[in-house]
């Protein structure tokens, strides 16, 4: 029989610590997991706690997404698309009519 495992609880404050501190070491270190794996050994938990952390903070991928929150972030995303489109082309306009006007 395997022992029962106590899992330490961790504050709110120090998962959002140890996600901060992931992400600034990820850029310096050679992989996103040996960043998860210091910053684990630091606060004394599992190194797959602090990346469900990271993964948490991080927000849904698109691999975990379904067909409906994929079709709401395209629709999103191509009204986002027109308004930068429109904005350009007013600026457009704005910028010819300026130098017609020298």
């Amino acid at each position: 029989m395997m022992p029962h495992r106590a899992y330490r609880r961790v504050s709110p404050e120090v998962r959002q610590a140890a996600v901060a501190q992931v992400l600034s070491l990820t850029g310096t270190l050679s992989s996103e997991s040996e960043a998860c794996r210091m910053v684990a050994d630091q606060i004394g938990v599992h190194s797959n706690s602090v990346r469900n952390w990271v993964r948490a903070a991080e927000g849904p991928s698109l691999e975990r997404m379904d067909a409906t929150a994929l079709r709401r972030k395209v629709a999103l995303l191509q009204q986002q698309l027109a308004a930068a489109a429109e904005m350009n082309r007013t600026l457009a306009e704005t910028l010819n009519e300026t130098r017609r006007q020298t």
